[in-house]
């Protein structure tokens, strides 16, 4: 993705990763079990291959967007004290 420590390293899509830090990349989930142990600012080694060729960017890494600080949440406007209409000039459908 654009504007991210990865693309700005140089990293590209496309590029499959082989290791991040000293953790070897075999499926997915280990980029998951890789991030867990990064802290924002830390600068990590990701091998990746890229046409048959092995390259090792340093990436330093950055907060999560979801745990940045968010904007405050508008507020709701109030709720109405309006009821639901009801039909009662109808009778009720019996079941048997």
């Amino acid at each position: 993705m654009n504007d991210t420590p990865a693309a700005e390293s140089g990293m590209k899509a496309g590029d499959v990763v082989l290791q991040i830090g000293r953790t070897e990349v075999h499926e997915p989930e280990d980029i998951l079990d890789a991030s867990f142990f990064l802290t924002a600012g830390d600068v990590v080694p990701i091998t990746v291959v890229r046409d048959n060729e092995k390259i090792t960017f340093n990436v330093r890494a950055e907060l999560h967007p979801a745990s940045q600080p968010r904007p405050p949440l508008l507020a709701a406007p109030p709720l109405s004290n309006r009821g639901i209409p009801l039909n009662l000039q109808s009778s009720p459908e019996r079941t048997p």
